[in-house]
């Protein structure tokens, strides 16, 4: 009211923290903690207010708060507790702190921000007096008043300033002061520690915020007590971190000796549903041992078959390996039982490696909790935690972190046993919960007839593996060693000295200050040097040699370090194969990733990431066979948009980037070049993918009118691929998702009537809203085309095995003798996995390893 120009440049609240805002008013309530407020007045004015009341009761305060402003209010009973230069110090000021920090009392501060002013609010202070100016003066003075009292002594320069700064000095003291008087009154009765603190409340938002790690800090209100002076206490019995959970939660019982172990079987064998799950000393399904079993089939209930433990039950031995196998392999072989558990693929793995091969329908609880939250927390323990209400025992609380890391074979079994059997106790418990909602959604064909049996084939792709031409990478590695080298030394002469070419900090130095190139609109980073990543330097192309030079050696040290020297080391020893591990609940679209290593990223538009996959070779006797769909994204869209020109264009067996070119160009389709199928291929994928006329323009660097025309054109053809992408886009804002083909959702709560988002964040959940449905629906058509490519392989007793999903292309492993029939059985599994109104086509190639292919 007094300074229109008061924090006039600051940004307005962002409409997300307006959310974070109500979330917290929920948590603070919850804990008990009064909440002050009032109209036309500053946080800090209540803070001063507050504090300056209780102290007056005689009470010591302290202010907890990230703005130095209010220093101004330290007192004999005022401190300040604030954050350093990094977020996690804190500074404790008391009256001391702040004399030596500044040299001044508390209240100096305020005419110290008079003088000098303070450009992060705005405040204009006194033109030409600066912070160790103003700091002398008030030194000698004392006070802002005493210095205008005493112009006369002071030399021309700081007089001249100060006249003419009169009304600006005392305009910024009134603006810089923390008024202490507000109309607001202290109520300790309502601050009191405990007094309204709802555990339930806290705890029932804890599950529904995720904020699992908080829960064992959370207290238990105890009784009333007094302290030796007399004062009211009231205590907080605080349960042991990590005890808090290691309770059993439910009739957990080891299994050691055969007796036993035969009567659970012939419990578990006449059972509609088990749960299992395993303890193993790694996280490597391939290569870790296997330490126990834990198995139950009703909620509350679990049993532990341990294999490798320090003790046991009363000296005894843990059971063998061959005896569990006796009883135990024809209930997981009974295709009749369901098996359930959480993340199941990993355990399938490791027990089939160790002779108990599961079979039969499948219930895993973190794909059913995917297919309803594609971006929820997937862990078991957060299932626990939010859905049923249960803290789990975190594995670290076992086997320790870090250094002291033990594993699993190394803890004693009574801590063992409540552990491992709460994994299949809940996951059981959570598989009655997940499956009413998947058939509610319309959700359960595609978790009992997609997701679930596609396990069973992503297991059997990784225990196959893929064999690697070891010699192959040693030589690639040694030339990419040597084009380093060139590079290096190139990259030295062009910057005039030798540097760390790594180092981005040693790098900026070069380039924005040896070689002076333009740094405007470059952001800085925390080091206070301009951020080298590679958006930087492609917008830094052409403008000096040395830009294409770094470009290079960070693609190839990327790839040596990568994929040429990291494979070796990922060879299994026991089977000289390399087992990545296929991630089902990977993406929100339902695409499947690949991790250690990730097969589905190695750069193939350069020449370099190519000859990786010259590495990846096929057994004696056998060839690689990729099969890979045609355009499967855009025939998807056609299916859904029923664009009659599109479906026409693909029915004639079209190039249809060059059909669109010519729609674009304007020009006969016999007139398109390669350089206006590009282009067109661009705008092809830029659409599905909700592209904006801006973003084309960006990407093919072209005029934004330009790409606007060539959207329009395109529109002019395909005219109901538009009407598609308006249906899709206000069915998102009415339903707050979009579904694919089989009834896959995607949810975007930003589009929500009533939602907060901001402006960017709503048009980016329409432009994902636009092709979630078709790169959505392309996953799923992989999907099934691998699992009917799985089946009839064995039906028709084909050598051929599936070794590698890459984005929309298979590759398999076929002996050589049955590449024909293997072929035919290829282009039947996947043309049909899914009939569209245009039909689906794969491009077969074959060939001794992933690069040299051939077409069939």
């Amino acid at each position: 009211a007094k300074y229109e120009a008061y924090k006039a440049h600051r940004e307005k609240m962002p409409e997300e923290m307006h959310q974070q805002m109500e979330r917290i008013r929920e948590l603070v309530e919850a804990f008990g903690i009064p909440i002050v407020e009032l109209d036309d007045y500053e946080a800090d004015d209540l803070l001063g207010t507050l504090a300056k009341q209780a102290a007056e009761r005689g009470l010591d305060v302290v202010i907890v708060t990230g703005d130095r402003d209010a220093l101004q209010l330290v007192d004999e009973h005022v401190t300040v507790l604030t954050s350093g230069r990094r977020f996690s110090d804190t500074i404790h000021y008391t009256l001391d702190g702040v004399r030596e920090k500044y040299g001044l009392e508390p209240k100096q501060l305020i005419d110290l921000k008079a003088l000098m002013g303070d450009r992060s609010d705005n405040i204009p202070g006194v033109r030409g007096v600066g912070e160790k100016g103003a700091v002398a003066l008030l030194k000698q003075y004392g006070t802002l008043d005493e210095l205008y009292a005493h112009l006369e002594d002071l030399s021309s320069r700081y007089r001249r300033a100060l006249v003419a700064g009169r009304e600006d000095a005392y305009l910024s003291r009134d603006l810089a002061t923390i008024d202490r008087h507000a109309p607001v009154e202290l109520d300790l009765e309502s601050a009191r520690v405990g007094k309204g603190f709802d555990r339930d409340r806290v705890m029932a938002l804890m599950r529904e915020l995720g904020f699992r790690s908080l829960v064992a800090r959370i207290p238990v209100l105890g009784e009333a007590s007094e302290d030796r002076q007399g004062h009211q206490l009231l205590l907080f019995e605080r349960e042991e971190e990590g005890r808090v959970a290691s309770r059993s939660l439910g009739e957990y019982e080891p299994v050691v000796d055969e007796a036993q172990l035969r009567d659970l079987c012939a419990r578990l064998s006449t059972a509609t549903a088990v749960a299992v799950d395993t303890e193993t000393t790694g996280l490597d399904a391939m290569r870790a041992e296997l330490v126990g079993i834990s198995l139950t089939d009703a909620p509350q209930m679990g049993w532990y078959l341990p294999l490798l433990a320090p003790a046991v039950e009363g000296g005894q031995q843990p059971l063998d390996l061959e005896t569990i196998q006796r009883h135990l392999a024809p209930i997981l072989a009974n295709a009749e039982i369901e098996k359930r558990g959480h993340n199941l693929k990993y355990d399938m793995k490791v027990l089939e490696r160790f002779g108990l091969p599961v079979s039969g329908q499948l219930f895993d609880t973190m794909v059913a909790e995917w297919i309803l939250n594609p971006d929820a927390a997937l862990g078991l323990k957060s299932q626990a935690w939010i859905r049923l209400g249960v803290q789990m025992t975190e594995i670290t609380d076992l086997i320790g972190k870090g250094q002291n890391q033990t594993t699993m074979d190394h803890v004693m079994l009574d801590t063992v046993v409540p552990y491992a059997c709460a994994d299949a106790d809940i996951a059981f418990r959570l598989a009655d919960m997940l499956e009413p909602e998947l058939r509610e959604r319309e959700q359960l064909a595609l978790f009992r007839d997609l997701e679930m049996p596609l396990l069973h084939v992503l297991k059997d792709m990784e225990l196959r593996g893929i064999k690697v031409d070891l010699d192959w990478l040693h030589n690639l590695s040694e030339e990419l060693s040597q084009r380093l080298a060139a590079l290096e030394t190139r990259i030295h002469q062009r910057a005039g000295r030798t540097f760390n070419i790594n180092s981005t900090q040693q790098l900026s130095q070069v380039l924005f200050e040896d070689l002076g190139l333009p740094a405007r609109g470059i952001r800085k980073t925390k080091s206070g040097h301009y951020s080298t990543r590679a958006s930087v330097l492609e917008d830094l192309r052409g403008l000096h040699p040395i830009i294409d030079d770094i470009l290079a050696y960070r693609e190839l040290a990327k790839l040596k370090s990568t994929y040429v020297d990291a494979l070796p080391s990922l060879v299994n020893p026991e089977t000289g194969r390399v087992h990545t591990s296929y991630n089902p609940t990977g993406t929100v679209t339902g695409r499947i990733s690949s991790t250690n290593p990730n097969l589905q990223n190695i750069p193939i538009r350069t020449e370099e990431g190519r000859r990786v996959r010259r590495a990846f070779v096929a057994e004696d006797g056998c060839l690689l066979l990729s099969a890979d769909y045609s355009q499967v994204e855009l025939r998807v869209m056609a299916h859904i948009s029923k664009d009659p020109a599109l479906i026409e264009a693909f029915e004639r067996g079209e190039d249809i980037h060059a059909t669109t070119a010519a729609a674009i160009y304007q020009v006969p389709l016999d007139a398109v070049t390669y350089e206006m199928r590009s282009t067109a291929k661009a705008v092809n994928f830029g659409l599905i993918y909700g592209q904006s006329a801006f973003g084309l323009a960006r990407q093919l660097d072209i005029p934004v009118e330009q790409a606007q025309a060539f959207i329009d054109r395109y529109f002019e053809r395909f005219p109901r691929v538009r009407d598609y992408m308006q249906r899709i886009q206000a069915e998102a804002a009415e339903r707050g998702y979009v579904e694919t083909l089989l009834h896959r959702r995607r949810y975007f709560p930003e589009l929500r009537e009533g939602s907060r988002a901001s402006s960017n964040q709503r048009q980016a959940a329409l432009r994902m809203a636009i092709n979630m449905p078709i790169q959505g629906s392309a996953a799923d058509i992989i999907k099934l085309a691998m699992l009917r490519l799985h089946r009839m392989l064995r039906e028709q007793n084909l050598g051929g095995r599936m070794l590698l999903q890459v984005h929309d292309e298979v590759v398999l492993e076929v002996p050589e003798g049955e590449l024909e029939e293997t072929s035919r059985v290829v282009h039947e599994a996947m043309e049909h996995a899914l009939e569209l109104e245009v039909a689906l086509k794969i491009d077969v190639e074959v060939g001794p390893n992933w690069l040299d292919m051939h077409p069939e």
